[in-house]
Order: C-alpha cells, then sequence, then structure tokens
C-alpha cells in the first residue's frame, strides 16, 4: 500500500512539472508575440530595407527560420537570436545592460524548454513552481521594458497560475483565520465614524500608522476584523488564549500573505526569514514598487498588547519598520498604554473612548437588533414592565458603551440567569459582570471549590488552547469534573478541535487578565509553582 501511494505521490509530482513545462511553453508563445513587432521595428530603423538579410545573418538554425527565401520570427528562438546577435548595433540604445541579461537568460529557458536532457525529462526537475515563476517573470520583464503591453498581461495570467503552488501557508491556517474573523462580526454594527476616520488617513497621508485604541470589550478586534472584511487587505490577528502571539507567527504569515497576492517571486520564505524584520521590510519595499497610483498596501494587525515581547527585545513590536514605503499602511489596535514602537513619523492614534456618543449610538443599534431576533429578551422586558426604548436606554447605560458586556449578558437574560433581577440590579460594567459570575460559579463560598479554582488557574495561565484530558493531568482531577466545570464557564471558553480533540481557552483577555488577577487563583499559581 506505502508503494502505491508513493507511486500516487510521485504521478502527481509529475503532473505537475509536466503542467509548469506546458505553461513556460505558452509563455514562450507570448513572450515572442510582443517580441516580434519589436525586433522588426528597431532591425528596419537600424539597417533599412536590406534588415532582413542582416537577421538572416543571425540565425544558427536557417533551415527551420527561413523559408522560400523569407524569414520567420514568430518562434522566441530566432527573436532572442536576433537581439543577442544585434546587442550592440539595432538594439544598443534601446535596451539596457540589464534587459540584454535577461534575454541571455530567456535563450537558456528556452533552450530548457525545447531540448530537455533526457535524465531532466523522466523527472522534469527544472520545471518546479519556483524555477517556472522565476521564467515568467524575466518574460514579463522584458515584454514590459518594450511595453509589449497585451503579451505582458497573457505572461502575468501564467504568473498567477503557479503563484498557489508557491505557498508555504497552511489552508489550516487560512480557515483559522476566517473562522476568526466572521466570529469576531458576527452581530456586527456601525461604526462607521471608526472607518471613515481610517480612510481619512490613508487618503491624506503617503504611509504611516493608525492605531485604535480603547479598553478591553470595547469592540476593537470586532472593528478591525469587519475592516477586513470590507476591504480584503492583509491581516494579522494576535490572540493569546490561542498562543497566537509571537513575532515568528506574524512575520511568516504576513510574508507568506504579500509573497501570494502580489506575486513576489519567492517558493517559499528564506530560513532567516523569521530571524528579524529585514526579509519582512525588504517584501515591504518590492510591494511599494509593484504599486500603481492610487494603489495602496494595508497590513491590519489586531491586539498588539497580546505581542510576546521577549523574542525580540529592544526591537519595534513585530520588527515593524521605523520608516515606511510610499503607499504602505498598517491599520492597528491596541489596548492603553507604550509599546516599543519607534518610528520615523508619529502614528496616529484613534481613542474609541473619546468617541462615546457615537459608541453609544452603535451599543443601542445592537441592543434593538438582538431584541428583535429573540422572543425571549422581548417577553423579559415585558415582565419587567419595560418599554423596549426604556430597555435599550438603561442596558446601554449598564454596558458602559462595552459590547462584551452585551455578548455575555443578554444571553444570560434569554436563557432566565437574571429571570428574578430587575434591569437596575443587572451588573454595572464589564468587571462587574465577572465578578457576578465568579459569585455565581460559587468561587466564593466556604470550604473554596479547590477543584474549579485548579482548572480555571490552569486555564488563565496557558497560552494556548488545551484538552479535557491535559486539564485534567494537571489539576490533578477526573476528567468527569474538567469537564463540568467546563460546561459551567462555556460562556466564556473558545474551543477548537485539534487532531480530532477538542481544546479550550478563554474566549477573551479581559476575562483572563480577571481570572488571573483573582488572590485564590494566584495563590493556586504560588503552591502549583513550588510543587513543582
Amino acid at each position: 500500500m506505502a508503494k502505491n501511494a508513493r507511486k500516487r505521490v510521485d504521478k502527481t509530482q509529475e503532473e505537475l512539472l509536466l503542467k509548469n513545462h506546458e505553461r513556460v511553453g505558452r509563455g514562450l508563445i507570448f513572450l515572442a508575440q510582443g517580441l516580434q513587432p519589436f525586433v522588426e521595428s528597431q532591425m528596419q530603423k537600424f539597417h533599412g530595407d536590406d534588415w532582413e538579410e542582416v537577421a538572416k545573418g543571425c540565425l544558427g538554425d536557417k533551415d527551420f527560420h527561413i523559408e522560400s527565401d523569407r524569414i520567420n520570427l514568430e518562434d522566441s528562438q530566432a527573436l532572442i537570436q536576433v537581439i543577442l546577435n544585434q546587442q550592440d548595433g539595432a538594439f544598443e540604445s534601446v535596451l539596457s545592460r540589464n534587459e540584454i541579461d535577461l534575454v541571455f537568460k530567456l535563450r537558456d529557458t528556452r533552450r530548457k524548454w525545447a531540448h530537455p536532457r533526457l535524465k531532466d525529462w523522466n523527472k522534469l526537475q527544472n520545471f518546479t513552481p519556483k524555477y517556472a515563476y522565476r521564467e515568467l517573470d524575466r518574460m514579463h520583464q522584458l515584454l514590459t521594458a518594450i511595453s509589449a503591453e497585451e503579451a505582458a498581461k497573457k505572461v502575468e495570467a501564467l504568473m498567477q497560475e503557479v503563484v498557489p503552488l508557491l505557498q508555504g501557508k497552511s489552508q489550516a491556517e487560512d480557515k483559522e483565520q476566517q473562522k476568526l474573523i466572521e466570529e469576531k462580526t458576527e452581530g456586527f454594527v456601525g461604526r462607521e465614524f471608526v472607518f471613515e476616520a481610517i480612510e481619512d488617513f490613508l487618503t491624506s497621508q503617503p504611509n504611516g500608522y493608525f492605531i485604535i485604541e480603547g479598553e478591553p470589550g470595547i469592540g476593537k478586534s470586532a472593528i478591525l476584523a469587519k475592516y477586513v472584511q470590507k476591504t480584503g487587505c492583509v491581516a494579522h490577528f494576535n490572540v493569546r488564549s490561542q498562543g497566537i502571539t509571537s513575532v515568528e507567527r506574524f512575520l511568516k504569515n504576513v510574508c507568506t500573505q504579500l509573497i501570494s497576492r502580489y506575486n513576489l517571486p519567492y517558493s517559499s520564505l528564506p530560513p532567516d526569514a523569521t530571524r528579524d524584520g529585514q526579509f519582512f521590510a525588504q517584501l515591504l519595499g518590492e510591494v511599494s514598487a509593484k504599486l500603481k497610483t492610487g494603489e495602496r498596501l494595508v497590513i491590519a494587525i489586531d491586539a498588539l498588547d497580546e505581542v510576546e515581547r521577549t523574542d525580540h527585545s529592544g526591537a519595534n513590536l513585530l520588527y515593524l519598520p521605523a520608516r515606511l514605503d510610499k503607499g504602505v499602511y498598517f491599520v492597528m489596535t491596541q489596548r492603553p498604554g507604550t509599546l516599543p514602537l519607534t518610528v520615523n513619523t508619529l502614528p496616529h492614534r484613534f481613542d474609541l473612548m473619546q468617541h462615546q456618543e457615537q459608541s453609544l449610538q452603535d451599543i443601542q443599534t445592537y441592543i434593538r437588533g438582538e431584541v428583535n431576533k429573540s422572543s425571549r429578551l422581548t417577553a423579559w422586558i415585558d415582565e419587567k414592565g419595560l418599554t423596549l426604548e426604556e430597555f435599550i436606554t438603561q442596558l446601554a447605560n449598564k454596558s458602559e458603551n462595552n459590547f462584551m458586556y452585551l455578548k455575555y449578558v443578554l444571553p444570560d437574560i434569554k436563557n432566565g440567569k437574571y429571570k428574578d433581577l430587575s434591569i437596575e440590579s443587572l451588573p454595572q460594567g464589564l468587571q462587574a459582570y465577572y465578578e457576578d459570575h465568579w459569585r455565581r460559579m460559587g468561587m466564593m463560598t466556604e470550604p473554596l471549590p479547590m477543584e474549579k479554582v485548579a482548572i480555571v488557574y490552569f486555564l488563565a495561565e496557558l497560552r494556548e488552547p488545551v484538552s479535557r484530558r491535559m486539564l485534567a493531568e494537571l489539576s490533578g482531577e477526573k476528567a468527569v469534573t474538567v469537564q463540568q466545570v467546563l460546561n459551567e464557564w462555556k460562556p466564556f471558553l473558545r474551543e477548537v478541535q485539534v487532531d480530532g480533540e477538542s481544546r479550550y481557552s478563554v474566549y477573551h483577555q479581559s476575562f483572563c487578565d480577571f481570572l488571573y488577577h483573582k488572590h485564590i487563583v494566584q495563590a493556586y499559581g504560588d503552591d502549583f509553582s513550588s510543587e513543582n
């Protein structure tokens, strides 16, 4: 069975290389289409009516390229021979040394495509995605240099066929980021004042950093996710609860996206691409050079404050460049505070806390939309003797303009957790809500529920999703006890599937911080550390 599987892999690889060989062949046809009028025109200008006779003398395989004493320049091989023979004559003033060098390299490409050695033909070793992309890119450069735009577009289309074969980023990572964006934008409303501010910045500045600041739960990640969804820009989301906080993860993700999106000639990331910011800065420069008038590169980065800084201390956060090339912008989010970012032009900081009126309007719109979708919320409002507008106004006040508060409280109302409370008795603000949940989960009873404390400690401490089995092993509790706690804390947890196994992490960093700063949780951590 293993032998058959190996044969299938070899067959797939052979088909891939054959396809690349065919792509290079089509590229050579398009190259000839673009070169022929250029070569004929330059030869005629330089040699006059005798240009065809001169061109005949440039050709090595005259039987193939001359028919009935007439020259045939429809093949890229003949055109390349003429250019190289006349590089100091008809083409001296119109092709630079770099462009002549391209012609020399394309001569070798044509030979490899037309006359592969037997051992190379059997394995098709030359026609890897990297090789095919590089040679097509050389054709594109030469055609662009002589303004053969139609032929250049055809070659560029071939290059884009190869780009997916160059990808180093796994489909799993793509799907995980897309899932995160969908999760963050579910039920999203408003925030147009933020998007307008971003657009004003991008329009008025040649490049730069735009930083959205705000307290935990106010909706920074949702805003950025919606912006990525609307614009399709390059993006990276730092998520401490999932262990996505390293500079290496950021550089691998964003550099791979840049290579893919802008057809940069790299089959994979260099070994030192994530060692520092040099390769990243190089890619930004290459993309900037490709941008046409009015185009821009926007990279969105969420949760700068959650980035692990020990792996690049002394440098800019995530090795972000001090100087940006023209048309390059970063739109980022962070909690209030100072982070290591030294740049030539000061970042534009957009403080969400300074836009309370607009945020309140969006909060009220969100509440109204949730009520319209839920008969349970409508029933609770009626039971408490409230009008819809009274409910919206009072709950918005309770939320303190914090969307995360509403993400928790509205489902709790729907599920009957506040059936005996008036709206005035609901927790005031996100931290008060966390304290209320802590109490309702029995975390303040005597004696202390140490089995819950242990499990909660590891959920808060670990920087990546953890399985029920691992939580049981770390806490010393039975798996059934762990599952009971996970069920109780479900609204605060994110569940992901890894190799067919459920793993759990705290959903929002603000709740993780809340748990971590509880004295009893810290004390458990001290005991655990001393024992181990």
